[in-house]
């Protein structure tokens, strides 16, 4: 729930951070953070710090940096699919390229558009954000706590839960990796789509995508690969088949 602003003009940034925090004060919208940089790269590093939906403003012409704003974008859909993308650029022509890129952009802002304008483009995005935050309702979050932070998790972002070693687990999101100390039935009766389906393991069953009965294995809907036990395998995809 964090904004991220890639653009190498210093004026630039700060006029755009400025209309984005203004815009967000009128119409309360909320945020974690605005992380304003010039280099892609830092968004990239930056992003497992935040809790997903994010927005990203990304200029595409980016000089002394790795990556372009198109790349960039397309490094963000590989560890933030559900965040929203937004090109806001001097190079209108470059619109239709954004497609080649597959990265679902939600708009493509001319930057040199008269003030009042850009503000409303920004305006448009910024509410579509905030509709998307509002569905992640606290209700829908896992507490996570070790000794270094306490830490909010979607529960659209929880793909599984294991143990490691005596009473510590380890939590995985599409993000990023947690680790902490608790038991693993909290984990599985929080949440009536988590379930067991083996003896170290919680899967949330919205994430499963496909069941291998041969390897005994639930492949994920980002490829990750988790066991099903024998034991638990047809309850396991009874339940995932029915919802229930």
């Amino acid at each position: 729930m964090s904004i991220f602003v890639l653009e190498d003009d210093v004026i630039q940034a700060q006029a755009l951070k400025r209309i984005i925090t203004d815009i967000c004060e009128e119409k309360n919208v909320s945020y974690e953070f605005i992380f304003v940089t010039k280099k892609g790269e830092q968004i990239l590093k930056q992003i497992p710090n935040s809790i997903s939906p994010n927005i990203y403003f990304l200029d595409i012409e980016i000089k002394k940096s790795v990556y372009n704003g198109f790349e960039v974008a397309k490094k963000i859909r590989m560890i933030d699919d559900t965040g929203l993308i937004v090109f806001i650029t001097t190079h209108s022509e470059f619109a239709p390229i954004s497609y080649q890129y597959m990265v679902s952009a939600l708009a493509f802002i001319e930057k040199m558009t008269e003030p009042a304008i850009l503000k409303e483009e920004i305006e448009k995005c910024l509410i579509k954000y905030q509709e998307l935050n509002q569905k992640q309702v606290i209700d829908d979050y896992l507490i996570v706590s070790n000794s270094h932070a306490t830490i909010k998790v979607p529960v659209s972002d929880f793909y599984y839960a294991m143990t490691t070693d005596a009473h510590r687990l380890a939590l995985f999101t599409q993000q990023r990796s947690l680790r902490f100390y608790g038991e693993l039935k909290e984990i599985e009766t929080s949440k009536s789509q988590f379930m067991r389906c083996h003896q170290s393991y919680v899967v949330n069953l919205d994430k499963i995508g496909e069941i291998d009965h041969t390897q005994r294995e639930l492949i994920l809907s980002n490829g990750m690969k988790i066991p099903v036990s024998r034991r638990m395998l047809k309850s396991v995809c009874d339940h995932w088949i029915t919802g229930l």
